[in-house]
């Protein structure tokens, strides 16, 4: 429990700075993985393997979003903090509910992107989203499921 409440409180702490900056710094993503990793190995071998399978398979799925929007949109259609993100997430949700999470982030910045796109002559396709903020709520909202 203890766990969890550090786990959201550095996922608000990532909310913030990509909202305002549109980074996911590297000074508190790296260690928080860390963290979790180095945390699941009190929980048991069978904890530590899937805390980094996790944080492997959210690295890989979102280093090749990362890769295919390089390809197809262009430099800066998702950031490599995003990468990063996603490999916190793994860390901090396991094998088990990483994809949900992941999944989720889509579907809340997809939401977003529309309601923007629909509601604002300011916003265009080419408009730019903080994404890591809608991955960390999604991460958030995980986290809370699991206490609940």
């Amino acid at each position: 429990m203890i766990m969890t409440g550090f786990y959201i409180l550095v996922l608000l702490l990532i909310i913030l700075v990509d909202v305002k900056r549109r980074r996911v710094l590297n000074i508190v993503a790296l260690p928080a993985t860390a963290t979790a990793i180095f945390f699941s190995l009190s929980q048991g071998t069978q904890a530590f393997y899937l805390t980094v399978l996790g944080a492997v398979i959210g690295y890989l799925f979102f280093y090749i979003l990362y890769w295919l929007g390089a390809r197809l949109y262009g430099p800066g259609a998702l950031g490599f903090g995003d990468v990063k993100l996603a490999m916190l997430l793994g860390a901090m949700l396991g094998l088990q509910q990483i994809m949900f999470a992941l999944a989720l982030g889509l579907l809340l910045a997809g939401l977003a992107a529309g309601v923007l796109l629909f509601a604002s002559q300011h916003c265009h396709r080419r408009s730019k989203l903080p994404y890591g903020a809608f991955l960390a709520a999604a991460g958030i909202f995980t986290l809370i499921w699991n206490v609940i």
